[in-house]
């Protein structure tokens, strides 16, 4: 075996380690993840059903078949973000410290982080799809497909970008704040709960450039137009174009991570 294939080896081999380490500490505590995901469908279902009767439908669909990939998408987003939270103490305390002095490339800690992450959302989020029916949303086979794959996809975007933080900032008090001065704004500007075309100008505009709108936009438009409703996403652009921007924020984030972490 020469040099470059047993260097690739080598690195799929602490990539495998580094999600398969993760993963199993998910499944043996998953307080966090199941009280996050309670609060989710406690927002689901109180939030969106009982708004319903307060706010009128939009084209045709109930308010709480609508704002309900978004508020998925909170969830999703969230774990993605705090997976840099996880990264940074792991690598000062937990085996990451060990393995920044093995001889794989540094590159594989991130890389693995971020398909463990991938892993959990796209659980989470098949699980919560089962409740669309609950919020008047027809549940497609194919929707149920292309919404879990979105998920999944979007997950990954938003833990590059949080392990991005966990490389940049050192310390983790000045992570963990930094992370929720991140995540809030995003959240909240980001369509998940209403229609960024009903807003005022200068509020879309920050719609636009918040990176989460289109992981929101994205995964309306399958999911409403896998169930046969005909309702646009969030009017904020193309399918094809939300994909092309998240793709921009993952090249990004993965070339930064690189640069930051070394080789």
């Amino acid at each position: 075996m020469d040099a470059p294939e047993h260097g690739a080896v080598s690195a799929t081999r602490a990539i495998v380690v580094i999600a398969q380490r993760d993963l199993i500490r998910q499944v043996k505590h998953p307080g966090m993840l199941v009280s996050q995901a309670m609060q989710m469908v406690f927002i689901v279902v109180i939030f969106g059903v009982g708004f319903n009767s307060m706010i009128r439908p939009s084209d045709g669909l109930p308010f709480s078949a609508y704002v309900f990939p978004g508020i998925i998408a909170i969830q999703v987003v969230t774990v993605g973000i705090n997976s840099g939270l996880g990264y940074a103490w792991d690598r000062e305390f937990g085996v990451l410290r060990e393995m920044l002095v093995a001889p794989a490339p540094k590159m594989c800690l991130p890389v693995g982080k971020i398909f463990a992450t991938g892993t959990v959302v796209c659980v989470q989020s098949a699980i919560m799809l089962l409740l669309s029916p609950i919020l008047e949303v027809p549940l497609t086979p194919a929707g149920f497909a292309y919404g879990t794959a979105a998920y999944t996809f979007v997950g990954i975007v938003f833990s590059s970008i949080g392990l991005l933080l966990a490389t940049a900032i050192t310390r983790i008090q000045t992570l963990q704040s930094s992370v929720s001065l991140a995540t809030f704004p995003m959240l909240f500007l980001s369509g998940s709960v209403f229609r960024p075309d009903d807003l005022p100008a200068w509020l879309s505009g920050l719609i636009t450039v918040n990176p989460m709108s289109y992981g929101v936009d994205l995964v309306r438009h399958l999911l409403l137009n896998a169930a046969g409703t005909g309702v646009p996403g969030s009017g904020l652009a193309h399918p094809l174009v939300d994909f092309a921007v998240l793709c921009g924020f993952l090249v990004a984030g993965f070339t930064a991570i690189r640069i930051r972490v070394g080789r």
